[in-house]
């Protein structure tokens, strides 16, 4: 049970990271311009740390899939160790400016998706998951035997890292709005045209 628990985690910190990367390259001024919404950083600092995280976790995912491919387990959970501290910088991050008071896109999608306490949850979420994969990938149990444990590890990982991504947008609320004043002399409009 360990070893799918083990693949599970892995395949979704994997996703998550590989997700981020690619969302901030197709998209490259999406996070630099949430980092400048955010008022944190200086703004000499903004693009470098914008990189730096894209690069972060480019590198990251590319790595642990490596890793993962060799059989390589210690590479594995190094890998695993690196993006727990990563996601949870992010959690931190997000936090730190919910509690600031600072609002604007959380810049960790393709979509303009706002800093709320979801995101914060899903970083820790991904940094637990990554936690997890680590130890058990240090430890000494054996990887998933077969394909059929292989499969399920990998559509579980698919669904569970689809649902953490999604999570921040699908938990947004929309901003309210108010009905436009009835124009004098006209009668609102009233359901069934009575």
């Amino acid at each position: 049970m360990t070893s799918l628990i083990a693949a599970t985690a892995t395949g979704v910190v994997l996703l998550a990271l590989l997700a981020g990367a690619a969302s901030h390259l197709s998209r490259p001024a999406a996070l630099p311009g949430a980092l400048t919404a955010h008022r944190l950083l200086p703004r000499r600092a903004v693009v470098p740390a914008a990189r730096a995280a894209t690069a972060a976790e480019g590198l990251l995912a590319v790595a642990g899939t490596a890793a993962l491919l060799a059989g390589h387990r210690a590479a594995l959970a190094a890998v695993l160790g690196a993006a727990a501290l990563v996601f949870a910088c992010y959690a931190l991050y997000t936090g730190y400016a919910l509690a600031a008071g600072r609002g604007g896109p959380c810049g960790c999608s393709r979509s303009d998706v706002p800093l709320s306490s979801w995101v914060a949850g899903r970083a820790w979420a991904f940094a637990g998951l990554a936690a997890v994969g680590a130890a058990l990938a240090a430890g000494t149990g054996d990887p998933p035997g077969g394909r059929a444990e292989w499969t399920t590890a990998a559509l579980a990982a698919v669904a569970l890292a689809v649902l953490l991504w999604v999570l921040p947008a699908a938990m947004g609320r929309p901003a309210a709005t108010t009905p436009a004043p009835a124009r004098s002399g006209t009668a609102p409009a009233v359901e069934g045209g009575h």
